[in-house]
């Protein structure tokens, strides 16, 4: 009987360890997925970009990671602003301030508004300076940006502007 139960082993070892194997694909390396949104972002394929970032940051590894999941907030936030999607920014901004404050700076802030007055969002570019004067205003160049944009001869800049209050 132990000479038969003996003969089993490796068969019983083989598909444990093929069991054990098999839950361990995790998907795509966080490179490559820093590489799928990069290689997005380049070709100015910016919704690609965002949709490969929110599925980069599902994936289990870059979630454990905090560097790299901001790594891929930051790459999404990038991809919003040159886009021209200001008010998803701002949502972003929002919704990054508790877990990421020391890396949603005013200077962050100023990039993307800076992003998007090339992307053509001028209300956009508005929305995120009045939202960080309003998250910083102890920084006084949120406020110098925001008088600078009052000489716009955008129409959606003016229009933000007025609605907010600034002229």
């Amino acid at each position: 009987m132990s000479s038969t139960l003996s003969s089993f082993r490796p068969l019983v070892a083989a598909l444990v360890l093929a069991a054990a194997l098999s839950g361990c694909d995790t998907g795509p390396s966080a490179e490559d997925l820093q590489k799928g949104v990069e290689s997005a972002i380049a070709a100015k394929d910016y919704p690609g970009a965002v949709t490969k970032a929110d599925e980069a940051l599902k994936n289990e590894a870059v979630g454990k990671d905090p560097a790299k999941a901001w790594r891929f907030e930051s790459m999404r936030l990038q991809a919003l602003a040159d886009g021209g999607k200001g008010a998803d920014v701002v949502t972003s901004l929002d919704r990054l301030r508790g877990a990421y404050d020391k890396q949603v700076t005013p200077a962050l802030y100023r990039s993307l508004a800076d992003k998007l007055k090339v992307a053509g969002d001028g209300e956009g570019t508005v929305t995120v300076l009045d939202a960080g004067l309003k998250r910083f205003p102890e920084d006084p160049s949120f406020q110098a940006a925001l008088d600078d944009l009052k000489n716009s001869v955008d129409p959606e800049e003016i229009e933000k502007l007025k609605a907010l209050g600034y002229l």
